[in-house]
């Protein structure tokens, strides 16, 4: 495989794609981006040229005007930065369009056929209905008279392929570019956030129910805790929050939260009652809520600890995205598999499923797992707080015994999670 790049690094062994250069990270895409624009292309870690090496695949890297006189078929790598409005141009006050960065001779390559644009988005996993990726994509493929052959789309959102089978029938497109579903942060480096973990077997450090980590506020998590708390759940537990004045992020009100409870979850009067004065409580008497640290502005993907999941019995995954059209999982949901800790996702429905067709293996009957199929978000949620309610009404030594039952499925997930190629293996058969 040939990769071209705009901006490549100098080696002393040759070239690189690129990281740095000078005091602004220039990526394929950027041509000609504005000094006071926020770059829409970026680094994506693990970059597809990060597994190549880790998988010890042979592949080459060129700078693209050589590429281009090779006459070789090559790759040209755009790997997202942000949301889709960024890298699509449809966010307010943004003039670029997915290509419009992309230099006039990859563009004539690709419009001969020599060269295939990827679009990188394996660490997110964005709705494509929602932001109407497709759209804007086939508007400008077709701008530049681009062969869809030619492009090749790879996201996180791990049912992307079947919803362009949807959008393509609602639209009357026959003829589809190849989308591929593959979540680059299952071959994270864990080993290097933890070079060896502590696994306590028999659970004698454990003191806690579990573990609920949320850096970043979302209408679904502020929605979550306050359910939780507002039935007495988060006592004995290691559970974070910010509060609105720590918060690196604005807190996540596209709708109020009583409206959320009304108009998206669709639960009943008196749980909605109970949550908004769990809610109130939280604010006014206990957040921020602090587990390891006390500052909220470092995004922690790349940090983990034994202590965490050696004092608690299972974690609670609360996704990025609850109520999207996507399955999308994270570190949120490795870090625990690497730890050999059990997990409840509070994600979007089919979370569990996915995984399993994976090869992973997940925790029925010792979690009751029926919220994995529960398409209504309300109804998800409240099922999901039950299952944790049912679990904490377990003394600490019926949680002790519980989780022995788990091992064997903790050290299969554990093993398989470290030592699994198929995945990208087959998304290089499928790129290929």
């Amino acid at each position: 495989m040939i990769f071209a790049f705009d901006f490549p690094d100098l080696l002393e062994d040759g070239i690189g794609r690129p990281y740095h250069n000078g005091q602004r990270v220039k990526f394929n895409g950027l041509i000609d981006l504005l000094k006071d624009r926020q770059p829409y292309y970026g680094p994506a870690p693990p970059s597809l040229i990060d597994l190549l090496i880790k998988s010890k695949k042979d592949f080459k890297v060129l700078s693209t005007d050589k590429a281009i006189v090779s006459i070789q078929p090559f790759y040209y790598l755009l790997e997202t930065q942000g949301t889709p409005e960024g890298w699509l141009g449809t966010k307010d006050g943004y003039e670029n369009t997915l290509l419009s960065g992309v230099s006039k001779e990859i563009i004539e390559s690709a419009k001969n056929r020599q060269c295939k644009i990827i679009l990188w988005s394996a660490n997110e996993g964005y709705d494509p209905l929602q932001y109407k990726i497709f759209d804007c994509i086939y508007e400008d493929l077709e701008r530049h008279g681009i062969p869809l052959e030619n492009f090749i789309f790879i996201s996180g959102n791990l049912i992307i392929d079947t919803l362009q089978m949807v959008w393509g029938s609602i639209n009357n497109k026959v003829n589809l570019i190849k989308c591929i579903p593959f979540n680059n942060e299952l071959y994270d480096s864990y080993e290097r956030i933890q070079p060896s973990v502590i696994f306590d077997k028999e659970s004698q450090d454990r003191d806690k129910y579990f573990l609920l980590l949320n850096r970043a506020p979302r209408i679904h998590r502020m929605a979550f805790i306050c359910w939780l708390h507002s039935r007495n759940l988060l006592k004995t537990t290691f559970t974070s929050y910010p509060s609105e004045e720590l918060s690196p992020y604005k807190f996540s009100k596209k709708v109020h939260l009583s409206e959320y409870f009304s108009n998206m979850l669709f639960v009943d009067k008196k749980t909605k009652s109970d949550a908004l004065l769990g809610w109130k409580d939280l604010e006014e008497n206990h957040l921020p809520l602090i587990v390891d640290v006390d500052e909220w502005d470092t995004n922690h993907y790349g940090t983990s600890a034994d202590w965490l999941y050696n004092r608690t019995f299972f974690s609670i995954v609360t996704e990025s995205i609850f109520e999207d059209v996507s399955i999308f999982l994270d570190e949120k949901v490795w870090k625990p598999i690497y730890n050999y800790h059990p997990f409840i996702i509070l994600g979007c429905p089919n979370s569990l499923k996915k995984l399993r067709e994976m090869g992973f293996k997940t925790f029925e009957p010792f979690i009751n797992e029926s919220y994995d199929i529960e398409v209504n978000p309300g109804k998800r949620m409240g099922m999901v707080v039950d299952e944790v309610e049912r679990l904490c009404s377990m003394s600490f030594d019926e949680l002790k015994m519980w989780y022995k039952e788990l091992i064997p499925i903790l050290k299969y997930n554990k093993s398989f999670l470290k030592e699994d190629k198929y995945h990208f293996d087959n998304l290089i058969d499928r790129i290929s």
